[in-house]
């Protein structure tokens, strides 16, 4: 009972994925062992049931019709999640994110408020940065959100 719903979990991200139109490889000299949309539904099982990468690969070692319905030869290490999770870019991730709202709302037109800041990193002084000359770090924020569905 249990793995049906991560069944149909893993089958929602298929069909988020399907839309927006994401590769099942990026490159077509990549290793064919685990396909791109296989790595994007074993990191979001692993956030959902919220374990470390080692715990996680010892849980699917008993999801057997899990590993069915994605059809994974072999489980993978811990170390290749990891590796994956480190390597996507942002854009894949907002492009996925996006049609995953897309799909799921029955929104046509968004109204975006987008608004951003910058928080100074070191907390020195405005008169101590100008008489050392030492230049000032900040790290910029940005913020988007609809503000008609109020969808962050």
């Amino acid at each position: 009972m249990k793995e049906s719903r991560y069944i149909r979990l893993a089958n929602t991200i298929f069909r988020v994925l399907n839309k927006s139109r994401i590769p099942l490889f990026l490159h077509k000299k990549s290793n064919h062992i685990f396909s791109l949309w296989q790595h994007i539904v074993l990191l979001t099982m692993r956030q959902y049931e919220g374990k470390i990468y080692r715990m996680f690969v010892e849980w699917l070692v008993e999801a057997y019709h899990l590993r069915m319905f994605l059809q994974l030869s072999h489980i993978p290490h811990y170390t290749t999640l990891q590796k994956f999770s480190s390597r996507i870019n942002g854009t894949l991730l907002e492009k996925i994110i996006s049609s995953f709202i897309l799909l799921f709302t029955n929104i046509r037109r968004i109204f975006a408020g987008i608004d951003s800041t910058g928080f100074k990193i070191i907390p020195s002084s405005q008169y101590y940065t100008e008489r050392t000359q030492t230049r000032r770090k900040y790290a910029k924020l940005s913020i988007g959100a609809d503000v008609l569905q109020q969808i962050n």
